[in-house]
């Protein structure tokens, strides 16, 4: 995908990749990237209205809109600039700034070369993508240029200082539809899933949708089939845990929709190129490789105008797999016979006994076993490496430290799938939308009761519910769901040899972040218990990464 130089004035840079529509008012003062709709209905934005105080323009704007965009003000008044990115993370925003310019994009380097910045990996911010590669920083890995999260807003002051507020707070939604029953809450995710895919649709008709069999992606197809024709495609292994073609054969029948299957081979993988290298992070899956150019291919041949992917879903829909939600509901009803139902559900979900799971409860009730920050992943990394952890949580967390364990654990779920946008890499005009992570969907899933997503012992039971009406129940009542295990594992025994002279020999070993000897073990009987075929191909994507980079 390539980034285009959108300009804007002589001290501001601005440039975007070529899917995001642009958008000026005020002779430039307001740039708008991406799409904006101010309801649920709209399928444009409206002109923001000007404010001299560039804060306020921003507030009142993102008070009425949502989309997948981010906002730039410029004030010739209080010589400001201000950024906005939408908490969907949709769109990456990246910026940098000396004494005379901010340059702001989706890329890095334009940023670097607007201000003529020698690229400089930061290691530490490596270290920390290795401990924690869904975790999103401000720093990124590339020295001088910093991210704006997910729903906050960055104001950039003359003298080059920066400050970063969260001006989309989750905690704000939390449990703010408590009292409703789950026949209400139902009804209410039913209503709004089926308006945001309707809003997505008239922005982009006829999308090309990546339906994996499972249920998140089974949602978009579904909704979207209600408001015109579209394109189904699906990918298979001949792993037994990835072929799910039968769920999707389903779907599409449903539907009465063609739908084609695709065949994800580890000899179409080239672990010599990571397709993140124009971010300032490390993002990109080899694995997903097939994916972005079976997509772009199908899309041209097509006339598709998107490509919808059902990201995010387990994440928004309440998938937590703990007992949180049990002290949650004590929180709420104190003793009650509902308790018991609720645990009995969460061990049907999770698998685990039921004194296991009133241990956990009690714990959190009495906050003593506090919700860990963020997981942490330490196979075959030095000591070095591990005191590199940076432990400031993430932005999201903090605001929704009062929340009860439950709901902050669904936070963090939905920060981590934010994260998860980076991932595909179709190299086409179309944007990659990922419906399930719009700002309606997430505020009204984080005020429902945690413990409604585990109701009958079904995990996501509440949207599962919601959209009965819309798919058959052999996806509605699926208990699993299929895994590309085995074609990471194929991956790896294919470029076993080559993926260990890499790390053994390249820039996270020469900075002393991997354990060499752990590396070298990988490939005896021993290395099976080090990492599993998903760790070392993720560092492995980071070795690639900071290669182009050095």
């Amino acid at each position: 995908m390539s980034s285009e130089d959108i300009g804007a004035a002589e001290e501001l840079a601005v440039a975007c990749s070529a899917d995001l529509e642009v958008q000026r008012f005020h002779h430039d003062g307001v740039i708008l990237l991406g799409d904006c709709f101010s309801d649920m209905d709209a399928p444009r934005g409206l002109e923001p209205a000007w404010n001299d105080d560039p804060m306020l323009l921003v507030q009142n704007f993102v008070q009425a809109h949502w989309g997948r965009f981010v906002m730039i003000v410029q004030s010739p008044v209080t010589h400001h600039t201000v950024i906005y990115r939408d908490p969907s993370g949709m769109i990456p925003c990246y910026y940098a700034s000396d004494e005379h310019r901010v340059a702001i994009g989706t890329e890095a380097a334009p940023i670097l070369q607007a201000l003529d910045i020698t690229p400089r990996i930061d290691w530490k911010s490596i270290a920390n993508g290795l401990m924690a590669p869904d975790l999103r920083r401000h720093q990124t890995c590339l020295q001088d240029v910093t991210e704006v999260l997910p729903g906050e807003m960055v104001i950039l002051d003359q003298d080059g200082s920066h400050h970063h507020h969260l001006l989309w707070n989750p905690a704000d939604f939390v449990n703010n539809n408590l009292q409703c029953d789950f026949e209400q809450a139902s009804y209410l995710l039913k209503d709004a899933l089926c308006r945001v895919m309707s809003t997505w649709i008239q922005r982009y008709p006829n999308p090309l949708i990546s339906v994996s069999g499972g249920f998140d992606s089974s949602v978009l197809a579904a909704l979207s089939a209600q408001h015109g024709p579209v394109g189904l495609i699906h990918f298979y292994t001949a792993s037994p845990l990835a072929d799910e073609r039968i769920y999707a054969a389903a779907l599409a029948d449903h539907l009465e929709y063609s739908i084609s299957p695709t065949l994800m081979s580890p000899q179409d993988m080239d672990v010599a190129i990571n397709l993140s290298v124009h971010r300032p992070r490390p993002s990109a899956r080899s694995f997903t490789q097939i994916f972005d150019l079976a997509s772009a291919q199908r899309a041209a041949t097509r006339d598709h105008s998107a490509h919808f992917n059902g990201g995010g879903g387990d994440n928004v829909f309440g998938k937590l797999h703990s007992a949180y939600p049990l002290a949650d509901r004590y929180s709420h009803t104190g003793f009650s016979r509902a308790l018991a139902s609720t645990a009995k559900d969460i061990c049907a979900v999770t698998g685990t006994s039921l004194p296991m799971v009133l241990r956990q409860a009690f714990k959190a009730c009495l906050r003593q076993d506090m919700l860990v920050p963020w997981p942490i992943m330490t196979d075959l990394l030095t000591p070095l490496a591990l005191s590199m952890q940076d432990i400031d949580a993430h932005p999201w967390l903090n605001a929704a430290h009062g929340a009860p364990p439950g709901a902050r654990q669904h936070v963090r779920s939905i920060a981590r799938a934010t994260a998860s946008t980076d991932h595909l890499n179709i190299f086409d005009d179309r944007p990659t939308i990922y419906p399930l992570l719009s700002q309606p969907i997430l505020e009204l899933c984080l005020s429902f009761p945690t413990w409604f997503w585990f109701t009958g012992g079904r995990d996501r039971a509440l949207a599962r519910a919601a959209m009965e009406p819309f798919l058959p129940p052999l996806l509605t009542g699926r208990a699993g769901k299929g895994a590309f295990d085995g074609l990471l594992h194929q991956i790896w025994i294919l470029h076993r040899d080559t993926i260990i002279d890499d790390l053994q020999n390249g820039c996270l070993a020469d900075h002393g972040l991997v354990d060499r000897d752990a590396i070298g073990m990988l490939g005896t009987d021993r290395g099976v218990a080090l990492a599993t075929p998903t760790r070392i191909l993720h560092l492995h994507e980071m070795e690639i990464w900071c290669r182009a980079w050095s």
